[in-house]
């Protein structure tokens, strides 16, 4: 087969990348021909056999051509651009939920904005070999409690999320009240081990008010962990805590002058149209002189519009703080529309206002926004 393609690549101008997919459409084809061919006349494979992973994988579908047999995706004599993915690497095989796996197997690879390389086997498979296959496929991570891609929830405003990612975020927001002011944060979160994660925030703050303040803010270093996760009840939870250096102008009010400790709870849970998060937060400085402690709580509700990466997802939030020394509460409504950029939905933009709606007003509104980039599933552009 190789000689083939290497003839044809003689005869004709198409790109490596073109070469590489007819290779895998050429596989398919062959690995059908096989099992109504071959198999059919010679050794028929029993109705069990139809709907083994394995023998699916490395038999009938023709997968190990690609991937391997041992799921690597390095197989001698056979060149992708892109290569194919390690199916052994944990943090791939668990990160995305299984419908993403589904729908490149029916429909390809450009199907979730991955390579075209990958054919689509929509048609020469069933929807129980696809599944069966998929069991297989996730048996190449053979390490256990890895939280499952099905419990990867869009991200909220302001509600933390429970599922440990790899991320890249800007997050601008702007509040309009007795005085106006800009922030700007960028974060950074990298994930480590199974279920961990770490993450740092530099903030960037402009006040307009007597007098006039701009500058940083008090960066914020935290970590978190997932302290259990269901796949099949859709559930996860997770535990962190974060630290605030005293890096903000304390005089030009940019930061509160001491270290602030924030332990956390965050949670998740998916149901058949809508998933729910939620977070407690108890912020707490280290000096009592800088301020009491408060408590927040948040409830964010999400409705996806479609099973795709690529679109809207509107969600809505309830964000309440209590002052543990006075006792006062607020409450707020955070509605917001997520917006997936591309089909792979690493790159997501979400934008939304925030509204007082109970107790002390301590701004009339404030509009939030972020840009997301999942940076461990492609680049920026593509």
């Amino acid at each position: 087969m190789i000689l083939i393609v290497a003839s044809f690549q003689k005869a004709t101008a198409f790109s490596k990348k073109e070469l590489g997919m007819l290779r895998n459409l050429f596989l398919l084809a062959l690995g059908c021909f096989g099992c109504n061919g071959v198999y059919a006349q010679e050794n028929a494979p029993s109705p069990q056999l139809l709907v083994d992973g394995k023998f699916l994988y490395n038999e009938y579908a023709g997968c190990a051509s690609c991937h391997g047999e041992d799921g690597k995706g390095q197989v001698e004599g056979v060149t992708l651009d892109p290569p194919p993915p390690d199916l052994t690497d944990c943090s791939f095989n668990s990160r995305e939920p299984r419908r993403d796996w589904r729908d490149v197997i029916n429909h390809g690879g450009q199907a979730r904005g991955l390579s075209m390389s990958m054919p689509a086997y929509g048609e020469a498979l069933t929807p129980e070999q696809v599944e069966a296959s998929i069991a297989y496929l996730k048996k190449f991570c053979t390490e256990s409690g890895w939280p499952s891609g099905e419990l990867n929830f869009r991200r909220a405003q302001l509600t933390a999320k429970a599922f440990p990612e790899n991320e890249a975020l800007l997050i601008p927001n702007y509040t309009r009240g007795a005085s106006h002011a800009a922030a700007t944060k960028f974060v950074y979160e990298r994930r480590f081990g199974k279920r961990a994660q770490w993450e740092v925030s530099v903030p960037f703050i402009a006040e307009w008010q007597s007098p006039n303040a701009r500058g940083l803010g008090d960066v914020e270093l935290s970590a978190k962990y997932v302290l259990a996760h269901n796949a099949r009840a859709q559930t996860i939870l997770s535990g962190g805590v974060e630290a605030a250096l005293p890096t903000g102008e304390t005089a030009l009010g940019l930061g509160r002058g001491t270290w602030k400790l924030s332990p956390y709870l965050a949670a998740g849970k998916g149901f058949e149209r809508l998933t729910l998060q939620s977070s407690l937060k108890l912020e707490q400085p280290l000096q009592s002189e800088h301020g009491a402690g408060e408590l927040f709580f948040n409830l964010a509700l999400t409705l996806p519009l479609t099973q795709e990466k690529k679109g809207l997802f509107p969600m809505l939030e309830a964000n309440g703080v209590k002052n543990l020394e006075s006792g006062a509460t607020q409450w707020l409504l955070t509605p917001q529309l997520y917006l997936g950029l591309v089909r792979r939905g690493h790159v997501a933009l979400s934008f939304g206002g925030q509204i007082p709606v109970s107790g002390a007003r301590p701004f009339d509104y404030r509009l939030v926004s972020f840009f997301l980039w999942e940076y461990g599933d492609g680049g920026l552009w593509w």
